[in-house]
């Protein structure tokens, strides 16, 4: 009698189990949903998570979004057409509600005070101000909006707001549109991933929203999930074509160590913006990133960087480290940059607090920089070698 009630045990959690693994294998919710259980009680918890032990709610409201000074030192130990390198301190502002920033530097040459070089933006333009250049300036549109901000966020991302928030969940998951699809991602480490569009129906996910600190848009809401055959998501894509067309941020990897932001420009340009965690540096947040600038003629501008940041009981302390400014093969500018960050309380306006004076400021052609900005470099650097004289004794 025994040995038949344990066999229908044994019948009945085999029968479960291959239900259960049915629902996963070919239910698109139950997939999603698995997902995202996998992301709060694992993903989260990683090292390698692009956001482990960071607060982006504190990062986006007091640091992203907010009204921050900052200041430090940069060595600039390469610059085409200049064989010595270039060292002093940096300090500045940035704020987002102005769409207004400042960086005034006081900068030396082997062991010479050579003066002041400071850039300065706003809305779409930037400007370079260099007194030690002999007063050069210049600036120039770019098309293109210089103070992005983040979401608004309400809460941190983190276990607890899935926890607090299941049943929404649930819900949320049960009411939206899934289609798999027969495209297939193949991560860095060669793990395959299908994909599942998801549309969200406008009116729905109103505690999405709240978290995110945003107004519920007026339109569906398009992204795709790519889950691998653990139902662990590789990637997801949040489609921005309502903003602008062919727009979009991924957010990719097997915990999610890396970000990629796709932004087309007018004339079929277009920037692309890598960030990636090292979670093997168990001693502060470190990332590699890439910002890329493609031009209309096929032409590639990049920054390449890494990034170490941690927080201090004033604001964020951070170093930029192996900076390097290429155009296509042409390596531009090599250099570090290291400072700390913090929110400022009634600023006041950015450029006067800096005593930014644009008044002489040369408005000059976009193009005739990105298209060339080697030549663009070598022409300020041989203007300034007429007007100051110290430059002229490194020849």
């Amino acid at each position: 009698m025994k040995k038949k009630k344990l066999g229908i045990i044994i019948v009945v959690v085999l029968a479960l189990a291959i239900i259960i693994k049915a629902e996963l294998n070919y239910n698109p919710s139950a997939r999603i949903l698995a997902s995202v259980i996998h992301f709060s009680e694992s993903t989260l918890n990683n090292p390698d998570y692009l956001a482990y032990n960071i607060d982006l709610k504190d990062l986006f409201r007091n640091y992203t979004n907010a009204d921050i000074d900052y200041s430090g030192n940069a060595y600039i130990k390469k610059l085409k057409g200049f064989p010595y390198s270039i060292s002093g301190g940096i300090k500045g502002q940035r704020s987002a509600s102005q769409k207004k920033f400042s960086c005034k530097s006081n900068l030396d040459v082997l062991v010479l005070d050579v003066g002041e070089m400071d850039v300065y933006a706003q809305d779409e333009t930037v400007y370079l101000v260099a007194p030690l250049l002999g007063g050069i300036s210049y600036g120039f549109d770019t098309g293109s909006d210089l103070f992005p901000t983040a979401p608004n966020l309400n809460n941190d991302i983190n276990h607890e707001w899935f926890h607090q928030n299941k049943r929404n969940i649930y819900e949320f998951v049960k009411k939206i549109q899934i289609e798999k699809t027969d495209v297939v991602f193949v991560d860095e480490d060669g793990t395959e991933s299908n994909e599942f569009r998801i549309t969200i129906p406008k009116g729905e996910g109103d505690f999405i929203w709240q978290l995110l600190g945003m107004e519920a848009p007026d339109h569906d809401i398009k992204c795709s999930l790519f889950l691998d055959r653990f139902n662990h998501t590789r990637k997801i894509t949040f489609d921005l074509s309502y903003k602008t067309p062919g727009a979009y941020i991924s957010i990719v990897g097997k915990n999610f160590n890396k970000i990629e932001i796709f932004a087309p420009l007018p004339d079929n340009e277009r920037v692309v913006a890598t960030i990636k965690r090292n979670g093997q540096t168990n001693y502060t947040n470190s990332f590699t990133n890439n910002i890329t600038y493609i031009t209309d003629i096929g032409s590639n501008c990049s920054m390449d960087f890494n990034f170490l940041m941690n927080y201090v009981d004033d604001g964020i302390k951070f170093e930029a480290t192996d900076v390097s400014v290429t155009q296509d093969s042409t390596v531009l500018a090599e250099g570090y940059i290291n400072g700390t960050i913090s929110t400022k309380e009634n600023m006041g306006d950015v450029f006067e607090n800096a005593h930014a004076d644009l008044s002489a400021v040369t408005i000059i052609d976009w193009d005739r920089i990105k298209n060339d900005t080697a030549s663009f470099v070598d022409d300020v650097i041989s203007q300034a070698r007429e007007n100051v004289d110290v430059l002229n004794f490194f020849d």
